[in-house]
């Protein structure tokens, strides 16, 4: 099926909508290759409730339309919302639908008007349609909040049908259009969706914009309670996001006291009320222009009116949020504590930004500081800098602001310490290991070397005194060239005539095998001049300590 503009009939209301494009405003928007994709390839595919088809030319018809929105807010899919929503204007517009096919099938009605009723109903009743005009059966006919509440329109019970025309006792009974809106926005009153929807929304009417009213679902009420928070705890978080609440979106009063009654206790409830209400009194006393607290702040739902008109009623609910946030603001009577601010230091491997983090928390919840102000960020710049992890002090403080430097300059520099202190280590870890396999390299190096290589050391230095054995100087004793019998008998053997070191029962030091290379090491003589362990003569002895770094 081809996606081409130029091959759509123009009597289709996919080709009408395309024709009327600019006019409806969607020229800026909305893409024309993407509607005529969605209406000819890709709703077709769906499989919508009520066994509802959509025709790849596009329709009017309103079970279609709505089933078709209906499962385009289930599925997620809240990029086609919009150009599901432009056939709704289009349905709204009789006027630029004079060439359709299926213009029959539109209910083009101008709205009358009513004393008994405080908003209009956009269309006339089914009696006041041209007569080439069809009308459809299985109609209802719903006050503007039935039809907000209801998911889908039902037939009202007999009793409560729109009275019929004397002159026309066969004429079917009104038409669905007969719902305040047409519009699928008031027959869906659950969102499934994770984003929070405005409890007033504006949407396209006969005769322009209007707002309908969409409740908070349970899930709205969840994700609003956790940005709150607690108010005893963190005050100034809960008023700042409360804030933020109403100015995003257009709350009633009953939404307003769903809220507070979601998410604050019984006994705060009750505080910021009486404050708000005390405010509004001060406020009295010194311009009587201003209501009495039970006034701005009602008991009860006023029924006020929401529309965008002359005699809108959102300045007094706007007066009303006004005077509650003071309220909050007094209520709020937080304990300072900057102890406890203090005692929050960084951590030797703490990341600068999670430390940052910890000590906004600190600051909100033991102060009355806001850290996006000038005080609470010098504050906040102050501790940053006094208790970080000591490297990263000694630069912080080097900053020629001090506290008065940005904190986003300051993060900058403690993790330019940070990870420099990290660069540094790992350097460090990587000298030691090779150190460590330089070491291992030549204990394995002079274990293997033969041990015909290794000579003894010759002597260097002179003894210090003269020999024992002959009495001269110049040589060890063991090297004497000329010794002397010694006047005594040996200690050892008892028998003259040798010295002590030559004598043949002088005692041998048995030598273990070496766990090494497991040679066995002859015995050592003993020597009065020197120790056993400086006349090794076993292969790979002199490399016992090295071998040992093997072990590591």
């Amino acid at each position: 099926m081809g996606n081409s503009e130029s091959k759509i009939p123009l009597s289709t209301p996919l080709g009408c909508l395309l024709r009327n494009f600019t006019k409806l405003g969607y020229s800026q928007t909305l893409r024309k290759k993407k509607l005529v994709f969605l209406s000819q390839v890709a709703w077709p595919q769906y499989k919508l409730s009520n066994q509802s088809h959509w025709p790849p030319t596009g329709t009017f018809d309103f079970n279609t339309l709505r089933d078709l929105d209906d499962f385009c807010r289930r599925a997620g899919k809240d990029n086609e919302i919009a150009y599901v929503q432009a056939f709704w204007d289009l349905r709204t517009h009789p006027d630029l639908c004079s060439s359709c096919s299926t213009y029959q099938i539109l209910l083009a009605r101008t709205p009358h008007k009513s004393s008994s009723t405080t908003f209009p109903p956009p269309y006339s009743s089914p009696e006041d349609l041209p007569e080439h005009l069809s009308s459809p059966a299985n109609l209802s006919n719903q006050s503007p909040s039935t039809a907000r509440s209801s998911s889908t329109p039902s037939a009202p019970p007999a009793s409560e049908a729109m009275p019929r025309s004397s002159s026309t006792p066969s004429e079917p009974p009104p038409s669905e259009a007969a719902l305040p809106l047409a519009s699928p926005v008031a027959a869906h009153t659950r969102s499934h969706r994770p984003a929070i929807l405005a409890p007033l929304r504006e949407v396209a009417g006969v005769e322009g914009l209007v707002r309908v009213h969409v409740p908070f679902s349970l899930q709205d009420l969840s994700q609003i309670e956790r940005r709150l928070g607690s108010f005893s705890a963190y005050p100034s978080t809960y008023i700042k996001e409360f804030q933020y609440l109403t100015q995003a979106y257009s709350l009633t009063w009953h939404d307003i006291h769903v809220v507070c009654s979601s998410t604050l206790t019984v006994e705060e409830h009750e505080c910021i009320l009486a404050a708000a209400r005390n405010q509004a009194d001060k406020d009295h006393a010194i311009d009587n222009q201003i209501p009495l607290g039970p006034e701005v702040i009602p008991g009860e739902d006023p029924q006020w009116d929401y529309q965008a008109n002359r005699g809108s009623d959102i300045p007094k609910r706007d007066r009303m949020i006004r005077y509650l946030l003071r309220g909050m603001d007094a209520v709020s009577n937080k304990v300072v504590n900057y102890d406890k601010l203090r005692e929050i230091t960084q951590l030797p491997d703490e990341n600068p930004a999670l430390f940052l983090a910890r000590l906004q928390e600190a600051l909100v919840r033991y102060t009355r500081l806001d850290p996006a102000s000038q005080n609470g960020a010098t504050v906040l710049a102050s501790h940053f800098i006094s208790q970080s992890a000591p490297n990263i002090r000694k630069k912080l403080k080097k900053a020629e602001e001090g506290p008065e430097t940005p904190i986003q300059d300051l993060v900058k520099m403690a993790f330019k310490v940070f990870n420099a202190r990290e660069d540094a280590a790992e350097a460090a870890r990587q000298t030691h290991m090779k150190q460590k396999a330089a070491f291992q390299t030549q204990a394995l190096v002079a274990a293997l070397r033969p041990a015909g290589n290794q000579r003894p050391k010759a002597e260097t230095h002179a003894p210090p005194g003269a020999c024992f054995k002959c009495g001269k100087e110049g040589h060890w004793s063991r090297a004497c060239p000329q010794p002397r019998p010694p006047t005594k008998p040996c200690p050892i053997c008892q028998l003259p005539g040798h010295w002590k070191s030559d004598c043949p029962s002088f005692p041998t030091v048995p030598v273990p095998q070496n766990r090494h290379t497991g040679v066995t090491q002859p015995a050592v003589t003993l020597s009065r001049e020197e120790p056993a362990c400086q006349e090794p003569t076993s292969e790979g002895a002199p490399f016992s300590s090295l071998l040992g770094l093997l072990d590591d």
